[in-house]
């Protein structure tokens, strides 16, 4: 590291060390989640110390749950960005982000060592541009469609569900029991005429209790809360009033008693309660019932089953925006004596208990026919917490995959097939070209393989030998040859029940390439090692001239 006298405190790496630190950071970050991909890819346990000196542990083989327990661990600024590129993946698709990173890291690796060995990093970066374009048209031409006759078909989408989900392989989690529910509650939320599935209308809710299999898709929202009083008002239809705040009234405390109500003189300053007012309020509305985030008093609940309106109180923020999905009403904030509420911000309810086999009592938030958008809630089982709420995971990810679908009703065969086939074609692609984009384009190729080989060294074969029967195979005409879900080198991988999602495999490619080239073109590390200050962090320094050593351009021999 040198350190640039112009410029007081600040520290340049050198570009060879900057590459080294790179290479070294890809291949660390890839090493996290290699083992976890595929069917028959191993768990992780992510051990952490807690503030109170517990560890804390839990076991997962989901990639972005173990990249992001080390988010804000680590200094390390390339890690930093891979930690980032993966949430990003999650937030846009919910799917593949273990491959989309492999990917990412692996490429990015190989881009350093093209560079240590004098192609510059424009030329990488054109070729890998090529290459992936290139991949994209392979992947086109081999694309499964999955709609016939204009509607989706419910088998292939069944199958994109449980590669999602489990990748295939069910023994571990038998969720093809269920696969047919998580389809349901997809399609309930979705139009495949315009591409759109509001997934934020299909809620997950992990509940330990039973098994798996007893999974089930529930109409509206269902939520572990129970009524503040006045349980015997349900099962209840009607408005429902939704508070973004408390419900609690305003008492006035006085030395002295003061009449402050000339028609009740039992009414005193030091006696004064708002409770009915409140009630009286909402009552005019016609509510059946009023949800708060907030706390709420006993007082204002007894009150209000006076108006045949039940109360639930400190309600989470993510059901109580459900609620406004399930519901359609319109969230207002607390309510004073006298408050003319809107009809407008109401919405309208079917409200009851649910037996969870759970000592919590749960309520069922259905919106009644006719009167809001569709919305449901897949109610996830598992025999013990940590069970159901891994079985909540896998479905998500499931719904995710099924959205893609219905975005861009196209599959693309499992197990590295696609992956393999656009490799052949990528490398006889790059005899095109002269010269070094030659060698990025090729060294594309070789890292496209690295995704059916790890499958096949996490399936326990050889992963060369495997590649090389791959190869094979793809050469002879067999383009969906890859690994099954058994560990298996197979002919065609969709007769074997392996497809992905089309848009989640693209999604995935596209933005490991972005990555990689715009991190690529990095020659060095600017380090900043003074001692923060006022004016540092509030200001930028002024200085008389800019630092010449910055202005310089790209040394490619240090």
């Amino acid at each position: 590291m040198t350190t640039d006298e112009t410029y007081t405190g600040w520290s340049r790496v050198p570009s060879r060390e900057t590459r080294a630190a790179v290479r070294q950071t890809s291949g660390a970050m890839a090493e996290l989640v290699r083992s976890t991909l595929g069917p028959l890819g191993l768990d992780k346990m992510i051990v952490r110390r807690m503030p109170d000196d517990e560890l804390r542990g839990f076991v997962t083989n989901d990639g972005i749950g173990i990249i992001e327990e080390f988010e804000g661990e680590t200094d390390d600024p390339i890690a930093q960005q891979y930690i980032t590129l993966a949430e990003d993946h999650e937030d846009d698709v919910g799917d593949g982000v273990t491959t989309m990173f492999l990917l990412a890291c692996d490429l990015l690796s190989a881009s350093m060592d093209l560079v240590d060995q004098g192609v510059h990093p424009n030329d990488v970066v054109e070729g890998y541009s090529i290459a992936a374009q290139r991949t994209i048209e392979n992947w086109v031409e081999m694309a499964v469609p999955v709609a016939r006759e204009g509607e989706l078909h419910r088998d292939t989408l069944e199958t994109i569900a449980m590669t999602g989900m489990t990748n295939g392989r069910t023994q571990s989690w038998p969720l093809d029991q269920v696969v047919d529910t998580v389809v349901d509650a997809v399609l309930r939320v979705s139009d495949p005429e315009t591409g759109t599935t509001r997934l934020d209308h299909a809620d997950t809710v992990a509940v330990h209790g039973g098994t798996v299999t007893d999974t089930e898709l529930v109409e509206g929202a269902v939520v572990p809360r129970e009524v503040v009083d006045a349980e015997y008002l349900l099962p209840a239809e009607g408005p429902i009033l939704l508070v973004d705040g408390d419900l609690t009234s305003r008492e006035l405390t006085a030395d002295v008693s003061v009449s402050i109500d000339p028609e009740d003189p039992a009414k005193t300053a030091e006696s004064f309660d708002e409770s009915a007012g409140i009630a009286e309020a909402i009552g005019e509305t016609g509510a059946v019932a009023v949800v708060v985030t907030g706390d709420a008093d006993m007082q204002v609940a007894y009150e209000l089953a006076g108006e045949g309106a039940v109360l639930v109180r400190d309600t989470k923020d993510s059901t109580f925006e459900y609620l406004q999905i399930v519901t359609g009403a319109t969230p207002i904030g607390p309510v004073s004596p006298g408050a003319s509420i809107d009809p407008d911000v109401l919405g309208h309810v079917r409200l009851s208990r649910r037996d969870m086999a759970r000592d919590t009592d749960w309520l069922a938030f259905e919106a009644p026919p006719g009167t809001g958008q569709p919305a449901v809630t897949i109610v996830v089982r598992g025999g013990t917490e940590s069970v159901a709420e891994e079985a909540e995971r896998r479905i998500r990810t499931g719904k995710n995959a099924l959205r893609a679908v219905v975005q861009d009703p196209r599959a693309l065969p499992a197990g590295g097939a696609p992956d393999v086939a656009a490799a052949v074609d990528v490398r006889s692609f790059a005899r095109r070209f002269d010269g070094r984009e030659q060698l990025a384009v090729e060294t594309f190729a070789d890292v496209l393989e690295t995704v059916p080989k790890t499958l096949a060294h996490n399936a326990g074969l050889d992963p060369l030998a495997a590649l090389a029967d791959l190869r094979g195979r793809h050469d002879a005409g067999d383009d969906r040859a890859g690994v099954s879900a058994d560990g298996e080198v197979v002919d065609d991988v969709v007769a074997h029940d392996g497809l992905d999602a089309f848009r989640v495999r693209v999604s995935g490619l596209v933005r490991a390439v972005e990555f990689v080239n715009g991190l690529t073109r990095v020659d060095n590390f600017l380090v900043d090692q003074r001692v923060p200050t006022v004016d540092s962090v509030l200001g930028e320094p002024e200085y008389d001239e800019p630092p010449g050593n910055l202005m310089a351009g790209p040394d490619m021999d240090d």
